[in-house]
C-alpha cells in the first residue's frame, strides 16, 4: 500500500467515527484545518429558501467553536495552497418517539451536495463567508460522508482540508488569478 492510500484510509477511519468518539484535531502533517462543529443542526440548501441565514448559522457555529487567532491562522495555512476538503455529516436519527426525523425527513434536502454547498460558500469570501478559501477552484479533491447517530448531541459536521499537491494545477491558478487581478485593476 502506498502512502497515499495509507493516508487516504487513516483519514476516512477518523472522518466515519461517530462525534463522541472522533478526536478534537487531527495531527497530520497534510492537515491545515480541522474543525468539528458539534452540536449543531447540519444546515442544506434544501428548496434553496433562506440560504443567507443558513450560511449565517453555521458561520456563527464555526466562529464559536474556533477563536479569531486560530482563524487567522487557519487562513495563513490555507493562502496560496490547493486542497483536498473532507467532510463528515453527523445526522440525529431521532427518538423512538419520532417517525419523521431529521435524516429522513426529506431526502431530497439531505443529499450530500446539498450539504456541501453551505459549508463550500461559508469557507469562502462570499457575504457568509470566512475567507478561508481564495477560490474555489482551489479545492481539487472532496470526500464527504453522512450517517446517522443516536444521540442528539453528536449531530453535526466535521471539516478537514488539507493540503493537496499538484505543481502544475497550481502554477495554473497562480497565473489565472494574477491576470485576472491585473485586468479588474
Amino acid at each position: 500500500m502506498d502512502d497515499e492510500e495509507a493516508e487516504l484510509e487513516e483519514g476516512e477511519s477518523d472522518i466515519g467515527e461517530t462525534a463522541a468518539e472522533a478526536p478534537g484535531r487531527v495531527a497530520s502533517t497534510r492537515t491545515l484545518v480541522d474543525i468539528p462543529v458539534i452540536p449543531f443542526e447540519p444546515p442544506t440548501t434544501g428548496s434553496g429558501h433562506d440560504i443567507g441565514e443558513k450560511q449565517g448559522k453555521l458561520r456563527t457555529a464555526i466562529l464559536e467553536r474556533v477563536s479569531q487567532n486560530e482563524l487567522a491562522k487557519f487562513k495563513e495555512a490555507l493562502k496560496g495552497h490547493l486542497v483536498t476538503i473532507t467532510l463528515g455529516f453527523f445526522l440525529w436519527k431521532g427518538s423512538t418517539k419520532t417517525t419523521n426525523t431529521r435524516a429522513v425527513k426529506d431526502l431530497d434536502n439531505q443529499d450530500l451536495d446539498n450539504l456541501m454547498k453551505i459549508i463550500f460558500d461559508v469557507l469562502g469570501k462570499g457575504q457568509q463567508g470566512l475567507g478561508l478559501l481564495e477560490e474555489d477552484s482551489y479545492i481539487c479533491e472532496v470526500y464527504a460522508k453522512k450517517e446517522l447517530v443516536e444521540d442528539q448531541a453528536e449531530e453535526g459536521l466535521r471539516i478537514i482540508i488539507e493540503e493537496y499537491e499538484d505543481e502544475e494545477m497550481q502554477k495554473v491558478l497562480k497565473e489565472f488569478y494574477s491576470k485576472k487581478t491585473k485586468v479588474s485593476a
